[in-house]
């Protein structure tokens, strides 16, 4: 009986809303018969764009700068000061490794050289010694030749006296003989004078000798003399030497014990940058090797972002050009960056090349977000319009149309359905402003030249000045003149500020 109920209530409605039907479709065409539907329209104003703005393209957030602290030295990590998350400054000790081996090759190293600078004391007091020699045999040569000098004036004083003694006695041995002769005087006497006379000559040859042998002595001590000195200077040179080689041995042992100690500062992990802690790989009391991860750093002042940009892109982006960002992880913010690097290197097979973004991080933006990136081109106030705004031009095909899409059974809407032009800058198409002369909202049909089309939007070149009223989308198709009704969304020209 319910039942019975249920579908006999089913029945009325279904008739009621198929008699709603008829009546409604008898309304519309008796309107359609009458006067023709006036068309909806969403109307715009052409604002110039100072901007332009290139393709969308999708990369991952991270930060300015990261670094891995890894283990230097092979040794037990005994503390691990930092966990993941804490924010850390350049210089902060974040652990601590054993370091007993390092210490104890520390103070080997340092007793090393300590001796050596010992050997080197001793060596320089040798040397000191050798320059004392040197003083006593410049001494001596001095005195030795001194001595020459004194033995060979006094020579001279005694040849001298010798010679005037001898020439005085064979004057007088000859003035004896010739009184002798005369026998003024006896011969006896004139002998005695002749004999000393000839004494007296023996004596000058024989003080001559004397000198001569005595000089020879001088000059032989002298060059003796000579001989030590250079002697003493030679062992200064050697000493010297001595002292230069152990003073480099002892350079040699100070630079083992820098990289002692620089092996054993090794030991204490400071952060080299300031930033937060990415990730952490090990715990305190496991045993590292050198070249374990311990943790990662970033510095997150900036972020940088890495996108993939075609070929075709590359002479329309330069460094330091603007770029907008936008992130997944904060839908409602945007922010602004700029390209900081870009890549010489495509790659062969896609033909992308890596762009590099950098942005300013205000603290909240971490790494591995996604993120997308739209690179802006500065342009000359070119406007820029809705491709529905746009319809074919009946003169020129290759345009865009404002007609709603029709199915693909209706041929004739599938021929009439334009295809993007192939030569945007000398494309053509019919736009519809609106003629604020008229006292009923009406539309004219204009002819403007496109530019480029890019993200839904077509670039008027001509045909369209700043702050006139477009149509921007239709119910139906329009034609010029055509009364219109703007929609609740228009823009007036009292929200376009010049």
């Amino acid at each position: 009986m319910y039942l019975n109920l249920r579908s006999h209530g089913l029945g009325l409605a279904m008739m009621v809303l198929l008699s709603a039907c008829t009546v409604q479709a008898a309304d519309d065409a008796k309107t359609s018969k009458g006067r023709p539907k006036t068309a909806a329209v969403d109307v715009a104003i052409a604002k110039p764009n100072p901007e332009q703005i290139l393709e969308s393209f999708t990369g991952t957030t991270a930060p300015i700068q990261e670094v891995m602290v890894r283990s230097q030295v092979d040794g037990q990590l005994q503390k691990l000061a930092v966990e993941v998350g804490d924010r850390v400054e350049k210089g902060q000790i974040l652990g601590q490794q054993d370091d007993g081996v390092l210490t104890g090759t520390v103070n080997t190293a340092r007793a090393e050289r300590e001796a050596q600078v010992v050997d080197v004391a001793k060596v320089r007091s040798q040397v000191g010694a050798a320059k004392a020699n040197v003083e006593q045999a410049r001494l001596a040569l001095v005195q030795a030749q001194g001595n020459v000098l004194q033995l060979q004036n006094a020579a001279r004083a005694n040849i001298e006296a010798a010679r005037l003694e001898a020439q005085q006695n064979r004057q007088d041995a000859d003035r004896l003989t010739q009184l002798a002769k005369a026998g003024a005087t006896s011969q006896q006497e004139a002998e005695q004078a002749r004999t000393l006379a000839q004494r007296t000559q023996q004596t000058l040859v024989n003080t001559q000798a004397n000198s001569v042998q005595e000089i020879t002595q001088a000059q032989t001590a002298v060059k003796t003399a000579e001989q030590a000195l250079q002697a003493a200077i030679a062992q200064v040179d050697i000493e010297q030497g001595t002292v230069n080689a152990t003073q480099r041995r002892v350079y040699a042992q100070q630079s083992v014990l820098n990289q002692a100690l620089e092996q054993r500062s090794f030991t204490v992990l400071t952060a080299p940058l300031t930033g937060v802690v990415m990730e952490r790989f090990s715990e305190a009391g496991n045993l590292l090797q050198t070249g374990d991860s311990i943790l990662r750093l970033g510095d997150f002042k900036q972020i940088k972002i890495t996108v993939q940009v075609p070929a075709r892109l590359l002479s329309q982006l330069r460094k330091g050009q603007p770029a907008k960002i936008t992130l997944n992880a904060f839908p409602q913010q945007k922010w602004s960056g700029k390209i900081t690097r870009i890549s010489p290197l495509a790659n062969a097979t896609s033909r992308l090349l890596p762009i590099e973004i950098v942005m300013d991080n205000l603290g909240k933006v971490s790494g591995g977000l996604l993120a997308r990136v739209s690179f802006v081109q500065p342009q000359q106030n070119r406007i820029w319009v809705p491709e529905a705004a746009l319809q074919t031009s009946q003169a020129r095909k290759g345009s865009f149309s404002s007609k709603p899409k029709q199915p693909s059974s209706d041929r004739t809407s599938a021929q009439q359905r334009p295809q993007p032009s192939t030569d945007r800058n000398k494309a053509s198409a019919t736009l519809f402003v609106l003629d604020k002369a008229s006292p009923q909202p009406r539309v004219s049909a204009r002819p403007v030249r496109l530019g480029a089309q890019r993200n839904g939007q077509v670039e008027i070149l001509q045909g369209l000045t700043p702050g006139e009223s477009f149509v921007s989308r239709s119910s139906q198709p329009l034609k010029d003149g055509a009364t219109v009704r703007l929609s609740a969304i228009s823009e007036s020209s009292s929200s376009v500020h010049p």
